[in-house]
């Protein structure tokens, strides 16, 4: 049986994408029959305790063990998120490292040249993999109420929430008020080509990006 020299690595960082990096670096490992470790690199003080970041790393591992991979949390200890990387895959003689690209957290260092230089000049042969993860993604909605279908009509500038289109221009989509608020805050869903997107509602307003 011809021996497979790749192993390969998935990066999560706290927040809602990780578990969509976790399938992507599982069906790799299983294309190319190669063990597969999930890496979560923690920059946090030692006596400092988030629940809801708890119930991710819990949710990440479990999701790792089923994939048949080992799931490890290293902490920077004063080092840069980037040689903890590093360090990581050389010990494990990582072939090939998947990475989120998200515009919201502090791995955007990771989608900018820099980093991918680095990385490469100090791996040596190592493939990388950037995937896209959307703003808002699916696990987001579960801080938010059940959606409901609702449109966003246009009003000269503006985009107003609202339960019927009204005869104006308007989008169809899925709304998810936040918990524990009075206004219609929160998220409004909508499906282009197969790709969901998030738009940020404000009291009945999308907030567009500047």
């Amino acid at each position: 049986m011809e021996m497979n020299n790749e192993s390969i690595m998935v990066c999560v960082h706290y927040g809602p994408h990780g578990q969509r990096l976790i399938q992507r670096g599982g069906q790799l490992a299983r294309l190319l029959n190669a063990p597969l470790m999930v890496l979560t690199v923690d920059a946090s003080g030692d006596n400092e305790y988030n629940r809801e970041k708890q119930q991710y790393l819990s949710g990440w591992e479990h999701q790792t063990k089923e994939a048949g991979g080992q799931f490890v949390i290293r902490k920077c200890n004063g080092k840069k998120t980037v040689d903890v990387i590093v360090e990581t895959a050389k010990d494990n003689k990582i072939t090939q490292i998947v990475l989120g690209q998200s515009s919201q957290t502090l791995w955007q260092e990771i989608t900018r040249g820099s980093f991918i230089n680095e990385l490469l000049e100090r791996m040596g042969p190592i493939d990388l993999h950037i995937v896209a993860v959307q703003r808002y993604p699916e696990l987001l909605e579960q801080s938010h109420e059940q959606g409901f279908s609702a449109y966003l009509v246009k009003e000269g500038d503006r985009h107003i929430l609202m339960d019927e289109p009204d005869g104006n221009e308007a989008m169809k989509g899925v709304f998810f008020r936040e918990l524990d608020t009075d206004f219609n805050t929160g998220l409004f869903k909508i499906v282009s080509n197969g790709e969901a997107q998030y738009l940020r509602i404000v009291q009945n307003e999308w907030v567009k990006p500047r």
